[in-house]
């Protein structure tokens, strides 16, 4: 594709070209420096937007939320979904039969955990790989997710606290 972009598009050719991945290991990431001018970063959903996603996506697709329903543990346990996943599993429980009868059986949260669970989500693996791409390829350091239990802790190894010292020190 690199020798296509060089070949075809001038510097007064309007194109915009997008590059989406869901292996983005795969790539060699020197190339797409030197393939793609500019970069964007998009996060994964913090706890925060998670629970306003699934306030609107449910009133969305007419669903009452009521004073009791726990919206912060559905945020929490939808923790690796993307929103696209959120707004599905939404539109799977709430059928027009479903909305229809909400009044007499209020929503609750087990009719949320089994779409939701048949929706991809992301590993914490991958989502390691995801932010270590984004570090080298934009040279963004995406931030601190203030409700995960391992953010801001440095790693052992090397050099660090805990690695092998320096012989002779």
């Amino acid at each position: 594709m690199l020798k296509w972009k060089t070949k075809f598009i001038t510097d007064k050719t309007r194109i915009t070209i997008i590059g989406c991945t869901s292996e983005p290991e795969e790539g060699s990431k020197k190339e797409f420096k030197k393939f793609f001018k500019k970069s964007i970063y998009f996060p994964f959903p913090e706890y925060t937007t998670r629970r306003l996603m699934w306030k609107n996506f449910i009133e969305m697709y007419r669903g009452q939320i009521r004073a009791d329903f726990p919206l912060s543990t559905l945020a929490h346990i939808s923790a690796g979904y993307s929103a696209g996943s959120i707004k599905k599993t939404c539109e799977k429980v709430l059928t027009d039969y479903r909305v229809r009868y909400q009044e007499q059986r209020p929503l609750t949260l087990p009719e949320f955990i089994g779409p939701l669970s048949l929706c991809a989500n992301t590993t914490d693996t991958q989502y390691s790989e995801y932010q270590d791409f984004t570090k080298n390829i934009t040279g963004f350091k995406p931030p601190i997710d203030p409700n995960d239990p391992d953010a801001g802790k440095k790693k052992k190894g090397k050099g660090g606290k805990g690695g092998k010292k320096k012989p002779g020190k």
